[in-house]
């Protein structure tokens, strides 16, 4: 039976400040998700790349894109990439690795299509423009239920942070709509800032590390861990590396602190 290498595998392995992660050939299956979170995060399969036919599959295939090396790196770089001459020199990276005929040039293609959008999308959540207002688009039924597009989400950012450091925060419920409870999401890298809380809050870690430091102990949450700030808590916010999560907080007027 072949081993599954899921995202959360990869976060997890990323969490604990892992850059390799050890993937047969023969015995397992990384999938496309885990293929485009490690792209993201950095993190290289070893051994990933089929040698014959009659191992591949379109997974370990993938994997290619987010293998070791300069294919690895160039997967990364493409967070931000948008010409088309790059997609044409890294899809002809990731095909000059793979044994000839084993899969067309369209499929390679869209596997690369997939880590580029996939990485503009997290560059853009956190990269925190001058405004303080998020931007992002929302459908609202007229009986005041809100759907907020997570892919569209632009962060502005946090301006009580007196540290100069770039926090990007999107409030997309709050008053205005009606609701006595706040939510939206926060992200940012390598950073630590005080934070008194006047209010309940729950933050849902979606990637990286939330570190939540109070009165001489450290709490660490990783991706998909759920935490508890009770009001009154005089904390630090951080992490060492880059964290994204979902806020919710009691009352919705939080920023009234």
């Amino acid at each position: 039976m072949k081993h599954l290498i899921s995202a959360q595998v990869v976060r997890s392995e990323h969490a604990a400040g892992r850059t390799r992660i050890a993937a047969s050939r023969t015995t397992s299956i990384v999938t496309p998700e885990a293929l485009t979170v490690a792209a993201r995060l950095g993190v290289e399969f070893i051994d990933a790349v089929p040698t014959s036919p009659a191992h591949a599959d379109t997974a370990s295939i993938a994997s290619t894109v987010s293998n070791g090396g300069a294919a690895n790196k160039t997967a990364v770089a493409l967070a931000v990439a948008t010409d088309d001459d790059l997609h044409a020199k890294v899809r002809a990276q990731v095909l000059a690795k793979l044994p000839p005929g084993i899969v067309s040039e369209a499929v390679v293609g869209q596997l690369v299509d997939k880590v580029m959008k996939e990485g503009r999308a997290t560059a853009k959540a956190v990269q925190p423009t001058n405004e303080k207002t998020a931007h992002y688009t929302f459908q609202k039924t007229a009986g005041g239920i809100k759907r907020v597009d997570g892919q569209s989400i632009h962060f502005g950012k946090l301006d009580e942070v007196s540290t100069g450091d770039s926090i990007g925060i999107a409030d997309v419920v709050n008053t205005a709509d009606g609701s006595p409870m706040a939510a939206g999401f926060m992200a940012w890298s390598e950073c630590f800032f005080p934070w008194t809380l006047s209010y309940d809050e729950i933050d849902v870690v979606l990637e990286g590390e939330l570190h939540i430091r109070c009165e001489g102990q450290e709490v660490i949450c990783r991706a998909g861990d759920v935490v508890f700030i009770p009001k009154g808590s005089v904390i630090e916010f951080g992490t060492p590396t880059s964290t994204r999560f979902l806020y919710v907080t009691y009352p919705a007027d939080w920023q009234a602190k």
